[in-house]
């Protein structure tokens, strides 16, 4: 009697198993589908005269009706695409390098006449709210926050914050893989769009050893596909950076570490040239073909070639 009940117990769960397992793989498969990322083989994605449609209309008072897309995690180990070496990338003559006042910021900005294009929001820490905006490309772009160092939320609209164009939540990018110490998160904290392409600036503001040397990146992003296109090696920006013609540059360095101004292939992300610097870049801005490179106590002017 006992091995004829047990076999029909055995006999029920077998019926039951597979259902189980097809729920347990479709739950898997809709996770995944928030998180895994795809890339293309090219840099075909590109489109220039692209123009973002927009989705509603928006209100910065009522942001609990926003609804933010999970932005798929980038390649903490860098996934760069393959260069066409036939393309010009810019080149760049120093011309001087003076030392500064460290905290004489704003005078740097308005002795260049150099228009900045992050203004930081004052407001409490502690609660959710905006703590950036960055105009580009006649977009404005806001991250949102408990405070400026932790903002992975951002939306797109126009400049005068009446038309949504995008809204994405960046958690996904909270924590390289090799993160050795918690507090050592990943924030946004530079971007440009040009054409179809969202050009973000992440890492964290500290050693690189506390993300398992995962941090300090730029990442492409497809605004019309709605997927990654490529993201820097590690250790390549964690400054405010700036495009000119096919080429991106930035800078990345930290106390204890190098301190080098990149020029990087803007369609596959790949570092082009290396430039030694003396101290960490913060401000990179082109005008008038001259570069304006601001470091932590030296002022750097290049002439663009």
């Amino acid at each position: 009697m006992k091995k004829t009940v047990r076999t029909l117990l055995l006999a029920s769960l077998c019926l039951l198993l597979p259902a189980t397992l097809c729920a347990q793989k479709k739950n898997t498969t809709k996770k995944a589908a928030t998180t895994q990322t795809t890339y293309p083989q090219r840099d075909e994605a590109f489109k220039a005269d692209y123009k973002l449609s927009a989705i509603g209309t928006f209100d910065p008072n009522n942001l609990e009706s926003l609804q933010f897309t999970a932005m798929p995690a980038p390649d903490f180990t860098g996934h760069v695409l393959k260069l066409d070496k036939s393309r010009k990338q810019v080149k760049l003559k120093q011309l001087s390098c003076k030392q500064n006042g460290i905290t004489d910021d704003d005078n740097w900005f308005f002795n260049n006449d150099l228009v900045r294009r992050e203004e930081r929001v004052e407001l409490p820490m502690g609660q959710f709210a905006p703590r950036f905006r960055y105009r580009t490309g006649g977009y404005l772009i806001t991250t949102y926050g408990e405070n400026w160092g932790n903002t992975l939320k951002m939306v797109i609209t126009d400049e005068a914050q009446q038309t949504l164009y995008a809204a994405y939540d960046f958690e996904n990018w909270k924590f390289s893989p090799k993160t050795t110490l918690m507090g050592n998160t990943q924030s946004l904290d530079d971007f440009i769009i040009e054409g179809n392409i969202l050009y973000i600036a992440h890492g964290t503001n500290g050693y690189s050893d506390g993300a398992g040397y995962q941090t300090g990146y730029i990442t492409a992003f497809d605004l019309e596909k709605q997927e990654i296109v490529w993201t820097t090696q590690p250790m390549t920006c964690n400054s405010h950076f700036a495009i000119v013609d096919n080429s991106i540059i930035c800078g990345y360095g930290f106390t204890s570490e190098p301190d080098n101004l990149f020029i990087l292939d803007k369609y596959s992300g790949q570092r082009i040239q290396k430039i030694p610097m003396k101290k960490m870049v913060n401000e990179v801005v082109p005008k008038d073909g001259y570069l304006y490179v601001r470091t932590y106590s030296f002022d750097y002017l290049f002439k663009i070639q």
